[in-house]
């Protein structure tokens, strides 16, 4: 494993003690450092361990990491560097928060005493009296859904070498505390909880995928900034949750080609209390008719969970056993 003494070293001539320029933060990660290709736009590259690719823009709350969007804490802004020789120069900067919760877990090698999972807990969403959303028109309920997604998923995982439970195999109620409580009981190493999303305007398509908020930070729907900050216990696992959101993420958008909304963060009852790494995934709309058409189709859910599965495969492999 590569060291990280140092990482946090960063260069903050003109800048709030609360930020730092997200060129030299990415040139500590490995990536070259350019100039910016125009104000308010940075791209950086790495060649090693893989090729990869970070862009952000001036007043987005997010970055592209190879292409897929990753929520930041608070959009990155364009700033005035100084420096005691040479000109003055507009670069991009971010909050010192983001550098700790998204960039260095994201982009670093995995946090120390990470092992690869053995037993995946999957956690078909809803069931019983609570059906999740339903598309009357195509006779669709959400709980259905899931259930089939885990089922397939599971089979998948199996075939690979993994153990795998799920919180429910049939259509049965359970309360969301219970779900996270399962995940304590099982000995899980990783639990995923599968949905499929809803929003009043119908024209909403795309996959998300949601990590638990960062401790002091908010979460990604809380307009306004005026909800928790709190800790929680699931929060001892940011840099792996972190880590499977995004490949759980990057492997629906490139195996589905599915409109990217982004890897997320979201204080989400059965992610608060976790006592392993933990995801939500939201994999279409059902409230879109052609999304919805699309599930009713059994060759796009075996997509959707071969997708799932690539990504839970993916960030297993990148973990050392």
């Amino acid at each position: 494993m590569r060291a990280a003494s140092g990482l946090l070293l960063l260069l903050a001539a003109s800048l709030p003690g609360s930020e730092i320029w997200l060129g030299d933060s990415l040139a500590r990660l490995g990536f070259a450092n350019p100039a910016p290709e125009r104000d308010g736009a940075e791209r950086f590259t790495r060649a090693r361990p893989e090729p990869l690719l970070v862009a952000a823009e001036r007043d987005r709350d997010q970055l592209l990491v190879d292409g897929v969007k990753v929520s930041l804490g608070d959009a990155a802004v364009l700033r005035t560097q100084r420096p005691k020789a040479g000109p003055a120069m507009q670069r991009l900067a971010i909050r010192r928060a983001d550098y700790d919760k998204v960039l260095l877990p994201l982009l670093w090698d995995p946090p120390p005493g990470s092992r690869r999972p053995i037993r995946i807990l999957l956690d078909p969403g809803h069931g019983g009296r609570d059906p999740g959303f339903q598309n009357k028109a195509l006779r669709l309920d959400e709980k259905d859904l899931t259930l089939d997604t885990a089922r397939r998923v599971a089979t998948r995982l199996r075939a690979a070498g993994f153990e795998v439970l799920t919180t429910r195999d049939g259509d049965v109620f359970l309360d969301l505390k219970e779900r996270s409580a399962l995940a304590a009981k099982l000995r899980a190493d990783l639990f995923v909880s599968l949905h499929y999303n809803a929003a009043a305007a119908t024209s909403a398509v795309g996959a998300e995928t949601f990590c638990l908020t960062p401790a002091g930070q908010h979460s990604t729907h809380d307009t306004g900034n005026r909800g928790s900050t709190q800790a929680e216990p699931g929060n001892r696992f940011d840099a792996l949750n972190l880590r499977a959101a995004y490949a759980v993420q990057r492997a629906l958008v490139t195996g589905l080609r599915a409109t990217d909304r982004g890897v997320k963060r979201s204080r989400f009852t059965v992610l608060t209390d976790l006592t392993c790494p933990g995801i939500l995934i939201e994999a279409a709309f059902l409230s879109n008719r052609g999304e919805a058409i699309r599930l009713s189709q059994e060759s796009h859910r075996e997509r959707i969970a071969q997708a799932i599965a690539d990504g839970i495969l993916a960030y297993a492999s990148a973990l050392p056993r």
